[in-house]
């Protein structure tokens, strides 16, 4: 369950919910991946300057062969494990992690570790990847409902007649037939990755 956030300056009355947006940027001849973070609250009656919030973000970055890459910041001698939690209570705040080998897909927000609105601009490859391999079950799932809402919105989009063309794209089909035959898997995970974004889902993201 997510952890209960609060102004960073120990008030704990202040209302509304942040957005923690996020950029990743690899540097391979480094061998370094940034990733920048920012927080905002847009104004409430009676509080139109908004503190930062104090904000929980479990995260993990999953490697090409899809495993967790250990996680270890600049200022770090040695590694940590493939996914930690990091406190985010700045309004821009940069995490920088050394000895990564390949670019990663990064993994935000594991387990809702915040009630925060998470914005980043995955590509439909690093959702993929993500539906595919992520160890972390809410975001395998919240990549199958971008995913599926991407293929959604692309369809009403097209003018191809729906009678006859494919809105499910052979790597969409690909990743959710791996998910069905992985013998790792619960068979309830599986039937909630395989449902359609919901109404309520749809509305909350959409972007048309």
């Amino acid at each position: 369950d997510a952890l209960p956030i609060y102004p960073a300056g120990g008030q704990r009355c202040q209302a509304g919910t942040p957005q923690l947006r996020a950029r990743g940027v690899y540097d391979a001849a480094a061998r370094t991946y940034t990733l920048t973070l920012e927080q905002s609250c847009a104004p409430t009656p009676g509080q139109a300057h908004k503190e930062p919030f104090v904000i929980p973000l479990s995260l993990g970055l999953v490697g090409p062969d899809g495993r967790d890459l250990p996680l270890q910041l600049a200022d770090e001698s040695l590694p940590g494990a493939g996914s930690r939690t990091f406190v985010i209570s700045q309004a821009s705040e940069t995490l920088t992690f050394t000895n990564v080998d390949a670019e990663p897909v990064p993994s935000l927000l594991r387990g809702f570790s915040a009630p925060v609105v998470l914005e980043y601009d995955y590509s439909d490859a690093e959702l993929l990847a993500l539906l595919a391999h992520d160890s972390d079950a809410f975001n395998r799932w919240e990549a199958g409902q971008r995913l599926a809402l991407r293929c959604a919105l692309a369809a009403i989009r097209s003018d191809a007649d729906p009678r006859t063309s494919k809105i499910l794209d052979d790597a969409y089909l690909a990743a959710m037939r791996g998910v069905l035959r992985n013998p790792t898997l619960d068979a309830a995970f599986k039937e909630l990755v395989m449902t359609l974004p919901s109404e309520t889902y749809i509305d909350r993201k959409s972007v048309v």
